[in-house]
């Protein structure tokens, strides 16, 4: 097995490794973000390219220190994990992009359905 992309990045005292998200981890976000129900405002909205957990799950940053973090530094934290993890980002997007062509077909037509 190959080794995975990695970056450190330095938030002030506290030393973080960013790595890439294998392609079942990968499935497994996309299996969560379908099922999820809930939502944390903090958490799912302080960053627009990412969530808090995105974040934490590509990286070794523990609960603890994150919540110790500035915003500032959480956008550190995501620039690298958009260095490492393109590919992830490039498909929420267009998991994304998707998921607003859908709402917008379904506001602009009141016949149509998500049903084949």
């Amino acid at each position: 097995m190959s080794m995975t992309l990695s970056k450190i990045v330095q938030l002030g005292e506290l030393r973080v490794t960013v790595r890439e998200l294998t392609v079942g981890e990968i499935r497994a976000w996309m299996k969560r973000t379908a099922e999820s129900s809930t939502h944390e405002l903090v958490d799912d909205t302080l960053i627009e390219e990412s969530s808090l957990a995105d974040l934490l799950t590509m990286s070794d940053l523990r609960t603890e220190h994150l919540e110790e973090l500035t915003p500032s530094q959480v956008r550190q934290l995501l620039d690298a994990c958009r260095e490492v993890n393109q590919d992830f980002f490039a498909l929420r997007g267009r998991v994304e992009a998707l998921g607003k062509q859908l709402l917008d077909q379904l506001s602009n037509d009141s016949n149509a359905t998500l049903a084949p």
